[in-house]
């Protein structure tokens, strides 16, 4: 028979208590319930926006704050700001173009070419609006001329004046074909940029910016030829048919090209992580330049310096023949082509070619200190009143014109500066970089073996420190 209902209260201290069956699922219950509410905190936060995160603003609040932020140069918070704006405003194809250009010159103004010329071409996507056609060719432009993309740049000029929307791309020609793959003519011009970005990248700590910009310039434009052009597309067939070939011969599963394949890759790995870690800790500005020069002034002087003729005689006799149609009058020149040795500079009149620097090498005649004396007291238009003698025979010097010693200017050794600050900086980051490893993976140079002496020898040197100042084990 069923247990009768207990209608009577429960002592007051039982039911203070919860039983031990209850604990789990009253706790059960609070999780459930704090879950819900952290949802529903989410769920009212603005989209994409942790704690601490400013409120969405509306459509028009948000192009105010993108106006006012790049009134005051904030130029990332302000692309930013026109971004959210386009997110959340309502706008016509038109609109949001023109909102795309005003990101990608908000970019283009911070220095930051890569997304400009995303949103340039966004914008280009979204509507063509005649009055901001012209600009975006502009600005395109500039900023492919900015990043070094040569090739792109001049297949964008020419899209620029084709006529017709349904013309075909003249980077889009093919120029080759390996069984389905296509060559386009954009993309041999993309290959051989590239190739002459991997040559100048090997010189790139030692020349600035504008310096490696006109260096690709001049050598794109020594391969414009169609000749040239030629060349580097035959190279590349080659080359990619030799290394098909080599993966059906199953070239890399032989040990021995594996083992050459590792060892190239740990060198080109390791030079990645030189070269990384070199670009994020040098940072060369136009001020550490100029610090720089005015620290080692000395250094760029030029030295006092000559523009010089020589008759080159074999004999005294001859010397004194040559010396006596000068004392007549006749020109150095004439006497030069006529009675001068050396085959050279005979035709241009006992010219030496170029400047000839105080103490340095002098072409025709060596290094002599008895022709730089000779030079450096003759004053300009004169002729040395002795010869000079070296193994070559008697020279007859006149001096044609003469500088002295100077301070080079800033601008003149620019680039030398940035070499020379760049070479003391990488110096500097690759021995403290290369001591921080050594510490990190534990590394000890036994020196003391490497100095043993092999067996049968003198004897043993003494003990010495390791390069760490760790004793040697």
């Amino acid at each position: 028979m069923p247990d009768e209902l207990n209608l009577s209260l429960p002592d007051r201290d039982r039911a203070r208590r919860p039983s031990p069956r209850a604990v789990p699922t009253l706790l059960a219950i609070l999780v459930i319930l704090g879950t819900a509410n952290l949802v529903v905190t989410l769920l009212r936060s603005p989209r994409g926006q942790g704690a601490g995160s400013p409120a969405a603003l509306g459509p028009e609040a948000e192009k105010d704050l993108a106006l006012k932020l790049g009134k005051q140069g904030l130029r990332s918070a302000a692309a930013q700001a026109w971004r959210r704006y386009l997110d959340s405003a309502d706008l016509s194809d038109a609109e949001r173009a023109r909102i795309w250009y005003r990101i990608g010159q908000v970019h283009q103004e911070a220095g930051d070419y890569e997304p400009a010329l995303d949103a340039f071409y966004r914008s280009e996507s979204c509507a063509v609006v005649d009055e901001l056609a012209d600009e975006i060719g502009r600005r395109s432009q500039e900023c492919l001329e900015a990043l070094g993309k040569f090739a792109a740049l001049r297949y964008h000029l020419a899209e620029r004046v084709q006529i017709g929307a349904d013309a075909t791309a003249p980077g889009d020609a093919v120029v080759a074909e390996i069984g389905k793959q296509k060559i386009t003519k954009a993309r041999l011009d993309e290959m051989l940029e590239e190739q002459i970005d991997q040559q100048l990248t090997r010189f790139a700590a030692f020349m600035p910016p504008e310096e490696r910009r006109k260096q690709k310039e001049a050598m794109l434009q020594r391969f414009a030829s169609a000749e040239q052009r030629k060349r580097m597309l035959e190279q590349f067939i080659a080359g990619e048919l030799l290394y098909r070939k080599a993966r059906e011969a199953k070239l890399a599963d032989d040990e021995a090209v594996r083992a050459l394949l590792h060892e190239t890759e740990k060198q080109v790995l390791a030079q990645q992580a030189l070269a990384r870690e070199l670009a994020d800790q040098i940072k060369i500005t136009a001020v550490d330049l100029e610090n720089h020069y005015n620290a080692t002034k000395a250094k760029y002087v030029q030295p006092a310096r000559a523009r010089i003729r020589h008759i080159l005689v074999k004999d005294d006799a001859a010397a004194a023949a040559a010396r006596a149609r000068l004392t007549k009058g006749e020109a150095f020149a004439d006497v030069a082509k006529a009675l001068s040795t050396d085959e050279a500079t005979k035709a241009k009149g006992g010219e030496v070619s170029g400047w000839v620097d105080k103490g340095g090498y002098i072409p025709g005649i060596g290094t002599s200190d008895d022709a730089t004396a000779a030079i450096f007291t003759t004053e300009a238009g004169k002729v040395a009143e002795k010869n000079v003698k070296t193994d070559k025979g008697l020279h007859i010097i006149q001096v044609a014109e003469r500088q002295p010693e100077r301070q080079k200017s800033f601008d003149e050794v620019r680039p030398e500066v940035f070499r020379d600050l760049r070479g003391r900086k990488e110096a500097e980051v690759q021995q403290r970089l290369l001591d921080e490893l050594k510490d990190r993976y534990n590394v000890v140079i036994h020196t003391s073996v490497l100095d043993k002496k092999p067996e049968g020898g003198d004897g043993e040197p003494p003990a010495k420190k390791d390069d760490k100042g760790k004793a040697a084990k």
